[in-house]
């Protein structure tokens, strides 16, 4: 004789096993309510089988009504077609919680949701369509995927920095340069350039030892993090005593000020510079170019302008800025 198919009576076996499975399950009647719940689901659920049997499933958990899984549940009512939602977009559709042990951030599990409705040969020998919601845990699976970005965007920012200085190296002054001058002309916006170098760098590490030119380096570009410090500010190395300053939807004459500012800032640090041929202590030089909105330059254009401009402040005796227009295709002192 084949045991009975009502699930108010289950063999033992399948009982015992339905108990263990370390999976949500949920059958419901043809009028959507619950005609089961295994140990799992109820355990995490945190309710008893009184609390939800013969009970409709958007009265048992309310906050699943007019969301997405209402959707997806009507439809498999009326096509008769299985449905895998998407853990993804949709995390946590029912209120099942983490054991205490296992809580971080999150107190609901992650959910990866099937809901199956029994075949029609299958319903006639029923009596009735029974449909089933199988509930997965990938909160461990979710929880590595955070973990794995996380070590990757921290390699990637490894990858992008300067070890000695903390600001951005080449690599991501190239990256960033061409980012936001790509950017500019799509949005018609201009974009600032400021090279800055050290005043006689090599003079001062020849002084003061390599360790010292390091030390020095290092406060320079504090200089220009704490000068530069809209969230769009991009601040690297260019390589040896050079560093540079991205400005997105700056003017000349914004970039020029943000160039004395620096200046200014590495002034007041007051760091003993005995060799330098300007002043007793470190100095810095500083060009300016830009994009202008629409002008289409390329990365190594706006550097070049930049870096005339850099020259050409050098050769006026240093510890100042000079611009370079673009407009008339010359350098000016600021």
């Amino acid at each position: 004789m084949s045991a009975p198919t009502t699930f108010d009576s289950i063999p033992l076996w399948k009982s015992w096993v339905l108990t263990n499975l370390q999976t949500g399950l949920l059958v419901l009647d043809a009028d959507a309510r619950i005609v089961f719940a295994n140990s799992w689901l109820l355990r995490h659920a945190k309710m008893k089988s009184d609390d939800i049997l013969n009970r409709p499933l958007m009265d048992v958990f309310p906050m699943l009504k007019g969301g997405y899984f209402q959707a997806m549940f009507e439809q498999v009512m009326r096509n008769g077609f299985p449905v895998l939602m998407s853990q993804t977009l949709h995390p946590s559709p029912f209120p099942l919680f983490l054991p205490n042990a296992q809580r971080s951030e999150d107190r609901l599990l992650r959910q990866s949701i099937r809901i199956l409705p029994m075949s029609r040969s299958d319903a006639a020998l029923a009596g009735q369509r029974y449909t089933m919601i199988q509930i997965n845990d990938v909160t461990s699976t979710i929880v590595r995927e955070r973990l794995l970005k996380a070590q990757a965007d921290k390699l990637h920012r490894l990858a992008n920095i300067d070890v000695l200085t903390g600001i951005g190296n080449r690599r991501f002054l190239d990256e960033s340069l061409a980012n936001e001058l790509s950017i500019s002309v799509r949005a018609r916006t201009s974009v600032g350039l400021v090279i800055f170098d050290i005043d006689f760098f090599k003079q001062f590490n020849d002084h003061y030892g390599h360790l010292a030119g390091d030390v020095c380096l290092r406060k320079v570009a504090e200089a220009l993090l704490k000068v530069c410090r809209r969230p769009s500010d991009k601040v690297a190395r260019f390589g040896g005593e050079e560093m540079v300053a991205v400005l997105p939807s700056t003017d000349l004459a914004g970039c020029q000020q943000v160039a004395e500012d620096v200046l200014a800032a590495v002034r007041g640090m007051r760091i003993p510079h005995v060799s330098s041929q300007v002043a007793s202590i470190v100095t810095v030089s500083a060009g300016v170019a830009m994009s202008e909105a629409g002008a289409q330059l390329s990365p190594a254009e706006l550097l070049g302008n930049a870096d005339r401009a850099l020259y050409a402040a050098k050769a006026a005796g240093r510890n100042g800025v000079s611009c370079f227009s673009a407009q008339h295709g010359h350098v000016t002192l600021a």
